[in-house]
């Protein structure tokens, strides 16, 4: 068995790679591949030789084209490159913070964000990553929230839209109750527009029309830590931004009930 796996095999080989994505398309002559692929002649003619002997391509007919190997590996090109590029966009990011918190099939999913910045903050910006996340959230029409904390900044700048979606745990509700009982609040039912559900999702996120935003606790700290913001703007994340939303909601409990078990005397 060759020490690499086949996928390694080909991607580690930008030659490699441009012949079988051109061949994931249909089967194509020596000629047109010496065409097309942007390398010497004698390095097409040695990949497609190394690809050949291991199995991923075949030339029957005078014709270049995959074997049922080969297909299944320009399948995982794409996925596999995605993947790169979401941990090469900001490795201290992927290093330092807690992805468990993101159901299975939605974490599995995350090279789908595609571009992305993390917002931070910094010695001349204390407060930039509640900043972003404050402003994007409170621009947008009818945003769906997650949260698994009370912030007063947050609250306060929640758009008070019918369609707006909330999703907030329980710990955040008892916190909030909290704090207008202590008279931090003026009042407890300042977004009456706004749809409420209770969740168990433990990060914090929002979905707009053209942006999607989260924050994942960090390794070692608080839920409540939002010194990073990451922001997608591409249409692949807000699908999954939107997605991952629906799957939460769907899972998440009423208010009402909750509320008049547990906090009764401020109905």
């Amino acid at each position: 068995m060759p020490a690499e796996s086949p996928n390694e095999f080909v991607i580690a080989s930008t030659v490699r790679t441009a012949i079988v994505e051109r061949l994931a398309s249909g089967p194509t002559a020596t000629g047109e591949l010496l065409g097309e692929i942007a390398a010497s002649e004698s390095a097409v003619y040695d990949a497609l030789s190394s690809l050949e002997q291991r199995g991923i391509a075949r030339k029957p007919g005078g014709t270049w084209s995959l074997t049922a190997k080969g297909r299944i590996v320009a399948d995982s090109i794409e996925p596999w490159q995605a993947t790169e590029s979401l941990l090469a966009g900001d490795p201290d990011y992927w290093q330092n913070h807690r992805i468990d918190v993101v159901p299975d099939p939605f974490r599995r999913r995350l090279p789908e964000l595609g571009d992305y910045e993390v917002y931070r903050d910094g010695p001349g910006e204390p407060n930039r990553a509640e900043q972003v996340a404050v402003s994007r959230m409170a621009a947008a029409d009818a945003p769906d929230i997650t949260t698994p904390f009370y912030s007063k900044n947050h609250q306060e700048n929640v758009p008070n839209n019918p369609e707006t979606r909330m999703l907030v745990t329980r710990e955040a509700t008892d916190i909030s109750v909290q704090r207008y009982k202590e008279g931090h609040r003026e009042d407890f039912d300042d977004l009456p527009a706004v749809q409420v559900r209770l969740t168990d999702c433990q990060f914090a996120s929002v979905v707009g029309d053209d942006f999607v935003l989260f924050g994942l606790p960090t390794a070692d700290g608080a839920l409540s830590d939002t010194s990073a913001t990451l922001v997608s703007e591409t249409e692949s994340a807000v699908q999954w931004g939107n997605e991952l939303f629906e799957y939460l909601w769907e899972r998440s409990d009423s208010m009402d009930p909750y509320m008049a078990e547990h906090h009764a005397d401020v109905l």
